[in-house]
This record gives C-alpha cells, sequence and structure tokens, in this order.
C-alpha cells in the first residue's frame, strides 16, 4: 500500500520536470525586408502600395505602408527581388536585385518622386548598411561557396566554420572509429559546440 503514494510523488516529480523543460528552438528559414516610404523632402508617403517579386520564382508578395510611411513583409524565402513602391501622385519607384538572407532583416528605403503614375524611377546598386535591426552575429555561406571552395581532407563542410569571425579552427570530435565520417566541432564566440546554429 505504500508502493502508491511513492509511486505517485515519483510521477508528479516527473511531470515537473518535463513541464519547465526550456521549449527547443528550431532554425529560421526567412528573412523579411522592412523599411519606410518617403518622398523627395524626407517627409514619410503613408498608405504606399510595396510589391516584392522573386527573381527566381516568380512569387509575388504585397503589403501597405502604415500611417507613418512603415511597411514591413515578413516570412520572405531568401533570394533576391525586385521592389516596387507605388502611391497616388508619386512615380513608381524600382529596386531591382534586393538580397533577402536567412533570419536578417533587408532594410530598403524607397524615395518616391513627385509625378505622374505612369512614369517609374529605377534604382539600381544599393549599398551595403550595417545590420541595425537585430543584436546577432552573422554570417552566411552560399551553397555556391560551399561547392566551389576546396575544402580540406574529406571536403568536410564543416571546415568551413574556421572562415566565420569568431569561430575557433575546427577540431575532430571523435576517434575515426567512431565516427568515420570525421564530424567536427567548433566554438563559436566562446560557446558551447551544442548551442552553435
Amino acid at each position: 500500500m505504500q508502493r502508491i503514494p511513492q509511486l505517485a510523488s515519483i510521477l508528479g516529480a516527473a511531470t515537473l520536470i518535463l513541464m519547465s523543460a526550456a521549449p527547443a528552438h528550431s532554425q529560421v528559414l526567412y528573412g523579411s525586408i522592412v523599411g519606410t516610404v518617403q518622398d523627395p523632402s524626407g517627409a514619410v508617403v503613408p498608405k504606399a502600395v510595396i510589391a516584392v517579386v522573386n527573381k527566381d520564382t516568380g512569387q509575388a508578395r504585397e503589403a501597405m505602408a502604415d500611417d507613418a510611411g512603415m511597411y514591413s513583409i515578413l516570412n520572405v524565402l531568401p533570394g533576391r527581388y525586385d521592389l516596387k513602391v507605388s502611391a497616388p501622385g508619386f512615380r513608381q519607384s524600382i529596386q531591382n536585385d534586393v538580397a533577402v538572407a536567412i533570419n536578417t532583416v533587408t532594410r530598403i528605403t524607397a524615395k518616391l518622386e513627385v509625378g505622374q503614375a505612369t512614369e517609374q524611377v529605377t534604382v539600381s546598386g544599393v549599398a551595403v548598411q550595417l545590420q541595425a535591426d537585430k543584436s546577432d552575429v552573422r554570417h552566411e555561406l552560399s551553397g555556391a561557396t560551399i561547392q566551389n571552395l576546396p575544402l580540406p581532407a574529406y571536403r568536410n563542410y564543416q571546415s568551413l566554420l574556421a572562415l566565420v569571425p569568431g569561430a575557433t579552427p575546427p577540431a575532430f570530435q571523435n576517434a575515426v572509429v567512431d565516427t568515420p565520417g570525421r564530424a567536427l566541432r567548433s566554438f563559436v564566440n566562446g560557446t558551447a559546440t551544442n548551442n552553435n546554429n
């Protein structure tokens, strides 16, 4: 009879432990495009229509600026986009080749010029801006970079971590017998290997 209260207390303690466990965080697969729409004097243009078109897939997304001229398009797949901004009484503004990367905020301030809606202004060659929207430090290695760079023995992609600022040189984490794939480990900015994304 004494086992039932002990079993109940053990189950209760296990339930509390499971309920207090930290939630698991998944990787972010999307980026976002945010910004402000302004006229030539720098005043905001409210209710402007912003459209982005993926240059590879043709997928289009649209948003409207709020009363403060600010807009945001969230959950954007990584790639290159054409961004079109239009508002009544202004020429349409087009910015080509806006790059969106995973887990980044791409900020574009659109400048509209006064004119007919049938006229358009195309902007090319956007300057790279400092990432001020998020506090994280990141580095992106594209698929083409990974395929074209000469990798050391075993062509292990994990050796590319040595190119990332703040990373220690990757080292073998187990013996060859345990991991024939020669898995590597590295510490980034002083964090443990299980905290690296």
